[in-house]
């Protein structure tokens, strides 16, 4: 269940955050790591979104991500790869919305986390590392959101 909702937000995040154009033909959701979705995303590939449709990529770090609007971390060993200051920002990860249901990914540079609270899925955003990714969020996303404070960037 938890994860139908996270597969729900990861789609709606699509119509409350914009991205700066870009070239790409497709609109790119990538899963590094563990996938924990299994097909639960599969649908949203006959979905589009600024009238591109909707591809889903599984890679196995964040180096080989590639083009990506959304990148979605799970728990993972990613951890290693979060640790290291700006590597959220680097390369093509620069424009994407980055997404964890790591605890305290907001809170350490990433854009949105999902906490879980009570079982329920909450949101924690920290809207200083969107706006620096040219990344614009609709304050009815922000409405359902905690908003955080964090990162190397302070």
């Amino acid at each position: 269940m938890e994860y139908k909702v996270k597969a729900a937000y990861l789609y709606n995040f699509t119509k409350f955050i914009t991205w700066p154009e870009k070239a790409s033909p497709t609109f790119n959701i990538c899963i590094i790591g563990n996938d924990p979705f299994g097909k639960l995303l599969d649908p949203l590939e006959s979905k589009t979104v600024l009238d591109k449709p909707i591809r889903l990529y599984r890679f196995e770090s964040a180096k080989q991500a590639k083009d990506c609007d959304i990148v979605y971390f799970d728990n993972t060993d990613q951890r290693a790869d979060l640790a290291i200051p700006g590597v959220l920002l680097i390369g093509s990860l620069k424009k994407a919305l980055t997404v964890s249901s790591q605890p305290f990914f907001a809170e350490s540079g990433g854009m949105i986390g999902f906490a879980l609270d009570d079982e329920k899925v909450k949101l924690h955003i920290n809207l200083k590392a969107l706006k620096q990714s040219g990344l614009n969020v609709s304050a009815k996303l922000l409405e359902v959101a905690t908003l955080v404070e964090g990162g190397e960037h302070e």
